[in-house]
């Protein structure tokens, strides 16, 4: 069973999303809370290391995350720092990978990873191999945080993990790699070995970007032609025009689903589920 067949299953919770103009006025109307009081708080992005926690799964995930507040207050720069949204996120997997869906065979992708967050989460979720992406100013943020959370082998008899020591093998890969949107990646092992999950965390904060994400998520996604390439992409609500045609535009390609997080949560955060409407070989 591949984890589009698993996440395919779950279908009936979900709400089919097919017109972005009704998704934007049922989630700004209804569920949408614009009093910054209540919105979800989650982090600090002032400090220059955290200490995360990331619950609802079989046990607690404890990562230390490097930021960079200056990097952050450029302009047009936003993924120096972890965002709510990221711990959102990956509580959420770590909730569905305890009931049902697995990833230990799977291969992962996260486009604009910015701190690594919910990449390095599913990495200690048991991925088989995760490759967390962005662009080439964020390399050295984003390899130091692989570094310092990437889980390793200990000699069998002990049956223990720890964080890698020089030279040590790696139990599920965690990779880190340039990816400039918009265009096929030039490193090659982005889409080798076959992707079978692609996930996004609150990437789109302005309406210009919402076509290149796209297009590359859609780039990925067609990167294999037997099975369906799952994406799953989290965003905080902001703008509604921004929302608006980020959703027209994923509607052009992908069947798309909203997926009910969190009673607590849903007002002001929302996670799709899609997968291309057609795989290459039925165009």
């Amino acid at each position: 069973m591949t984890l589009f067949d698993e996440v395919y299953g779950d279908i009936a919770q979900f709400t089919r999303v097919e017109d972005a103009e009704e998704e934007v006025c049922e989630l700004y109307s209804v569920y949408y809370s614009s009093n910054g009081s209540e919105r979800i708080n989650l982090v600090d992005a002032s400090k220059s290391e955290l200490e995360v926690e990331i619950k609802g799964g079989a046990r607690t995930l404890e990562l230390t995350i490097a930021q960079n507040p200056n990097i952050n207050s450029e302009r047009g720069q936003t993924g120096a720092v972890l965002w709510s949204s990221s711990v959102v996120m990956s509580e959420f997997l770590a909730r569905r990978l305890t009931g049902g869906w697995s990833l230990h065979n799977a291969n992962v992708v996260e486009l604009g990873s910015g701190c690594g967050l919910v990449g390095i989460a599913l990495h200690r979720l048991g991925a088989r191999r995760v490759v967390l992406t962005d662009q080439k100013r964020m390399m050295k943020l984003l390899t130091r945080n692989a570094d310092q959370n990437r889980i390793a082998c200990t000699p069998a008899s002990t049956g223990a993990r720890r964080r890698p020591a020089a030279g040590a093998a790696i139990a599920g890969e965690l990779l880190v790699a340039e990816y400039e949107w918009g265009r096929m990646p030039e490193d090659p092992r982005i889409l080798a070995p076959a992707v079978d999950v692609v996930v996004v965390s609150d990437c789109v904060f302005h309406e210009l970007v919402a076509p290149l994400l796209v297009q590359t998520l859609v780039d990925v996604c067609r990167s294999r032609s037997d099975v369906r390439v799952v994406a799953l992409v989290g965003q905080e609500l902001r703008s509604d025009l921004v929302h608006q045609v980020f959703v027209e535009q994923l509607l052009k390609s992908f069947e798309l689903y909203r997926v009910p997080v969190h009673p607590d949560i849903d007002g002001s955060y929302v996670l799709y589920a899609m997968w291309l409407r057609q795989l290459p070989h039925e165009s």
